[in-house]
């Protein structure tokens, strides 16, 4: 069997490194294109939004982004957003870490099947269980307000932490608890003091995941929020109705900061998000 030459070989690992070169990047320009055009258009006025053929060069405007970010109701909905968000991913790590732990850590009967009937919430699809939930909410009067949302969302955030936290605390070697038992902490000190902080990119991403689940639904909040406790998505509705129809470039104006704040966070604690910081812990 003929063997390929130097200069062959070299040619032919050209060529797959050109052709997965030119499948990234046609992978990369299929999904950032819709992301570009809405920026696109937040930055056209409307006569240029509807022109046609559409327009690839333009003189950008911020007219858009000044008239959202003038609406009185749009800080009312970004600070809505954010004390929601921050509430539900408070309440899923609050709740969801120590469980976690104790699913990875305790043997006792029926866990597997606690852990499995954890995650089938998340399976089911969120209309499933907006009406029951809008009647238990409503039987204790927590309708229209953001406690009712932070509970919704943390209905769905907590089977995501408990099935990230729980890889992340059976990875871990106990013998690193152990050493701190024997050298007096307590369990709770040892998680605490030990266990945390070597699992902080799990934290990190669970925490990235819950936010991005919390910031961008607009389900729950369209239907257990009023005029007063409304988020972002839900006021992004506000765009797409009134006489002169829908607001292209308002919309897409409060879309760009919709993700904004959601896309400056997950770089800023990118860097916590490199697995391997308990190698080489324990030693032989």
């Amino acid at each position: 069997m003929a063997r390929l030459s130097p200069v062959g070989s070299r040619r032919r690992r050209k060529a797959e490194a050109i052709a997965v070169y030119a499948a990234l990047i046609g992978l990369t320009v299929a999904f950032l294109f819709p992301l570009v055009w809405i920026v696109g258009l937040s930055f056209k006025t409307r006569l240029q939004v509807f022109a046609s053929p559409p327009l690839f060069l333009w003189w950008p405007t911020f007219e858009n982004y000044a008239a959202t970010l003038s609406r009185a109701d749009f800080g009312q909905a970004f600070v809505n957003s954010l004390l929601v968000s921050a509430g539900a991913v408070s309440l899923s790590l609050i709740v969801g870490v120590p469980a976690a732990y104790a699913l990875a850590r305790f043997s006792f009967r029926g866990r597997n099947f606690l852990f499995f009937a954890l995650l089938s919430m998340r399976m089911l699809p969120p209309i499933a269980v907006l009406v029951p939930m809008y009647v238990l909410f409503s039987a204790f009067g927590l309708t229209t307000t953001r406690t009712s949302v932070v509970l919704a969302y943390t209905t769905f955030s907590l089977p995501l932490v408990v099935w990230i936290m729980r890889g992340f605390f059976e990875d871990l070697p106990r013998e690193l608890e152990e050493s701190a038992w024997v050298d007096g902490a307590s369990r709770l000190q040892a998680f605490v003091h030990v266990v945390l902080p070597l699992i902080k990119p799990g934290l990190v991403a669970a925490c990235i995941l819950c936010l991005q689940l919390a910031w961008n639904d607009f389900l729950f909040a369209a239907v257990l929020t009023n005029n007063a406790t409304r988020t972002l998505p839900v006021l992004m509705a506000a765009f797409s109705g009134g006489d002169t129809g829908v607001d292209w470039g308002g919309m897409t104006a409060s879309g760009v900061l919709v993700i904004l704040p959601v896309i400056l966070f997950s770089f800023a604690a990118q860097r916590h998000l490199v697995a391997g910081l308990s190698s080489g812990a324990v030693k032989g």
